[in-house]
Order: structure tokens, then sequence, then C-alpha cells
């Protein structure tokens, strides 16, 4: 009889604990993935970089000749108009006398007269396009007055003023590049230079001629590149690689350690031209640089590599 309790006593205590199993919940705890920066990578290139001596420049007009009235009087016809171009030889305008105007009264009893009533021709000396008109029709004009001014377009030159100190770059002979408001680049040589010093800047003033095919306007600024030095196999980066604090004497990279973590190393800068950045020191050619996302980055960030 007594087996039989331990019996039963012993069935029953696994059927408590067989149920009580099936009821107990399994509670899983998900732990978030860590927040990576999405960023796209370059790695560091060898590049032959110039220097370039930047200047400031401005197209100028060197010959500019004028129209002066060849005589006292008013100007019967002109048929001229700013902007017109007009070619040497060409009758600018008409001028009649006082002289004149008093001997119509007299045309009709002396005809021999009528010949000294033509009104005097003024003819230009020079081909180009008229820039400056002073008079109009029906004005009275001394002899000698200036009636117009005519701006020969072959005679654009590019006017810049160098610092002496950079005469060992800048002199007659040496090509340069010229760059255009909307970016377009001329080569060019300079071709005259004025023996000498503005007393207050110390500067010295060259000119630059431009092939005939680049017409330009007077008083144009424009951006003059002269080379200085050339570095070979220069390691190099983008420039949106590279970052830099407000007085821009601090600079640095994020690399890429391991695929996902990104470290600041700072790095010490040379030459550059419009897209790269020579590296002096702080990386290597098998370095993988942030090159889109690392603005602002905090050191040690975690990232994930956008193809």
């Amino acid at each position: 009889m007594k087996l039989l309790q331990y019996i039963f006593i012993i069935f029953f205590t696994v059927a408590i604990f067989l149920s009580a199993c099936r009821q107990k919940e399994t509670v899983s705890i998900e732990v978030p993935e860590p927040i990576k920066t999405s960023v796209t990578i370059v790695q560091p290139i060898q590049q032959s970089l110039t220097d370039y001596l930047q200047l400031n420049a401005n197209t100028v007009f060197q010959k500019k000749v004028v129209v002066r009235a060849n005589i006292t009087g008013y100007i019967i016809t002109m048929p001229w108009k700013v902007g017109d171009r007009i070619v040497s030889g060409t009758v600018f305008c008409t001028i009649t006398t006082k002289e004149q105007d008093a001997l119509k009264n007299l045309d009709q009893r002396e005809p021999s007269l009528k010949q000294f009533q033509q009104p005097i021709k003024t003819i230009t000396s020079a081909t180009g396009f008229i820039t400056v008109v002073n008079y109009i029709q029906g004005d009275f004009v001394n002899e000698g007055d200036i009636l117009a001014t005519i701006t020969e377009p072959s005679s654009l030159v590019l006017s810049v003023n160098v610092p002496y100190e950079y005469n060992r770059y800048v002199y007659k002979g040496r090509t340069c590049e010229v760059q255009l408001p909307d970016g377009k680049r001329i080569n060019a040589t300079i071709s005259t230079s004025i023996p000498v010093i503005e007393a207050i800047s110390q500067t010295q003033q060259f000119f630059i001629h431009l092939p005939a095919i680049h017409q330009l306007p007077e008083n144009m600024n424009l951006l003059v590149r002269i080379p200085m030095k050339q570095k070979l196999n220069a390691i190099c980066l983008p420039l949106e690689a590279i970052q830099t604090n407000e007085t821009q004497d601090d600079f640095w990279i994020m690399k890429l350690i391991n695929d996902s973590l990104a470290v600041r190393v700072s790095v010490t800068v040379g030459s550059q031209n419009d897209s790269l950045k020579e590296i002096v020191s702080g990386i290597g050619l098998n370095d993988k640089i942030i090159v889109q996302g690392a603005y602002r980055l905090a050191d040690s960030s975690l990232v994930r590599i956008e193809k």
C-alpha cells in the first residue's frame, strides 16, 4: 500500500513539473545594432602637382584714337553712334562754318562762291569700334575738339601688377594661364613689361597679349596663373577628404580602420590644384580615407561603407 502511495506522489510531482515547463514563456532580449554613418572612401594617389603664382589682372585696350574737329562750325551730318564699327578713311561727320552760312546770301549774285559752301568733311584715321561720342548733329564745335573715340580691338591686353619679389617667375616670354570668369582657361604669354616700380605697392606692370580669337571687353577682371615649381609623385587626396579649422593651420583626415571604425589623423599638407591636395605626412598609399561623410564625424566613430 505504501508503495502505491510513493508511486502516486512521484507521478503527481512529475506531472506538475511538466505542466510548469509547458506554461513557462521564453523571454528574449534584443540588443539594438550600433548606429553607423554611411561613408564613401578613397585611397591616396601619386600625382605631379605644380605650384602657381596667382595674380589678378584686368583687360585694357592700349590703342584708342580720338576723332577731332578739323574746323570751327556746326555739325551738319554725323550718322555714327557708340558701338558702331568704323574703318579708317571713312567720313565721320561734316561741319559747316559761319562764313559758309554767310555766303548763302551771295551765291545768287556770285555763282562762283557755291564751291565754298560745301561742308567740310572730317575723316577717321583708325579702324575699330566707336566707344565714345561727345557731340551730335547740330552741335557747335571748335577746331581741335574731340568728337569721338575709336578703340582698336586688336590692341587688347591684360594688365597685371606683380610684386617685385616674384621677378624670377614673371618675365617677358613667360607662359601663363588666364582664367575667365566663366571658368574657361586660355594659354598666353607675357609680352611686355614696364621698367618702372610703383612707389607705394612696389609692383611692376606687365602686359599679356591674348590670342586674336579671344575678344574680351575692357575692364574685365581675370585670374592669371604662373607656374613656379613642380612636385613629382606627390601623395594626394581629393580636397573634400581633407578637413581644417577656421584659421586653416590644422588639417586632418578620417582614416578607416577594420572597415568599420573611423579615426581622426592629423596630416601636413602641401601643394594643391583644382581637385587634389598634397599630403606631406600622416598617411600612406594603402590607407583608406573617408571622402564623403567625414564632415563633423567624431573620432573613433562606427561607419558603413557605401559602394
